[in-house]
């Protein structure tokens, strides 16, 4: 699962992503006018900086946050939010679990586990569906520049020859992951099952942590894998899917297999941009720490190897699971209870009026 690697722009930033949809939430951020004169004074984080326009970009861009890296300034089109996408904003805004899901986005200017906190406390249809309409399907925010990510998949690591999609039926635990962002979340577990056309559907279980420390979301996603090579004819299989409003592509390359485990890498592309990762499954959670875990952790650590891997960056992930989660998303009954504050009316300006803001170092989700 790649969180959040597809979500929100710069003004939000994610990424989704599976779980990777997440990063396309970062770069936007507001710069709000007087709206009369008797208001609290602005906060001091917020400062403009980047000024770059669409018109001054040679050629392309991997995505909003390389847009946002040069220094790129978002392009907004207020009417848009109304006229193209009115439905979906009037049932966000009269929303306040809604509204403070996306104004909690735009707090954490990009940062991975603090957007996927916002999804885990504030998510909702109605957050996907304005996300959905806005970001991607008008384009009400947009950087104005062509995205292309296609040099990422060029080289990717080899994938074993012969596999089938048999390879990975079944539920595996993942047990060691690569990439911090997206592989190393607690108690993963995906399910594949056989779909018709050949491919297979994943059901993904994974936790969040709480920033307070009081336990975890519990998150569940199901993606559809196809039996395809992929554009550049070198993967095992392709995924193309949503998440959180917010479509994603994947290609997974099997590096390896041996008497239950899979070794397996994958690179996809958001909004966000290109984003990449491994990991492991096992058939069951504690293989490692079996009798045969050390034979089993050598075998893995050559495949990652032959893959041009180093099996140190592989972190072990956290499968204990206690029982302290509770499920992710807004309930009727909490959102019921939302209300908002004056500065949410402020931060949700940034959607409409792209600048920059410096993000709070102490922002938690879990206090809005």
């Amino acid at each position: 699962m790649r969180l959040l690697s597809a979500l929100l722009p710069s003004c939000c930033a994610l990424v989704p992503s599976s779980l990777k949809l997440l990063d396309a939430a970062a770069t936007l951020s507001p710069h709000p006018q007087p709206a009369c004169r008797s208001r609290p004074p602005l906060p001091s984080q917020w400062l403009p900086t980047s000024t770059k326009s669409a018109s001054e970009f040679a050629g392309t861009v991997e995505g909003f946050e390389d847009f946002a890296a040069q220094g790129g300034k978002m392009k907004a089109d207020p009417n848009c939010f109304f006229d193209q996408c009115g439905d979906q904003s009037k049932a966000c805004f009269t929303n306040p679990a809604c509204l403070k899901g996306i104004t909690c986005l735009g707090n954490c200017r990009g940062e991975q586990l603090c957007a996927t906190q916002c999804f885990a406390r504030f998510g909702s249809e109605k957050l996907n569906a304005w996300l959905g309409c806005t970001l991607e399907e008008k384009e009400c925010v947009t950087t104005g520049v062509k995205q292309d990510t296609t040099k990422y998949y060029a080289n990717p690591p080899r994938a074993m020859t012969a596999f089938t999609p048999d390879v990975l039926a079944g539920k595996w635990y993942k047990v060691l992951g690569y990439n911090p962002k997206y592989d190393t979340y607690p108690c993963q577990t995906n399910t594949f099952t056989k779909a018709q056309g050949g491919g297979l559907t994943n059901d993904i279980l994974f936790r969040v942590p709480k920033p307070d420390g009081s336990g975890s979301w519990q998150n569940n996603f199901v993606e559809s894998m196809d039996d395809s090579r992929g554009p550049e004819g070198k993967a095992s299989m392709t995924v193309e899917g949503k998440m959180f409003g917010l479509t994603f592509h994947e290609q997974w390359y099997v590096l390896g297999q041996g008497e239950g485990f899979r070794v397996v890498s994958y690179i996809g592309d958001t909004q966000q941009g290109p984003y990449e990762g491994a990991f492991v499954f096992t058939s069951s959670k504690d293989a490692l720490k079996a009798d045969s875990g050390p034979a089993m952790r050598k075998q893995i650590d050559g495949i990652l190897v032959a893959a041009g891997l180093d099996p140190a960056k592989m972190q072990e992930i956290d499968n204990a699971c206690p029982d302290d989660a509770t499920k992710a998303g807004v309930s009727a009954a909490e959102a019921s209870k939302e209300k908002l504050e004056w500065k949410d009316v402020f931060e949700l300006t940034e959607w409409f009026r792209p600048g920059t803001i410096k993000r709070a170092d102490n922002f938690d989700p879990t206090k809005m």
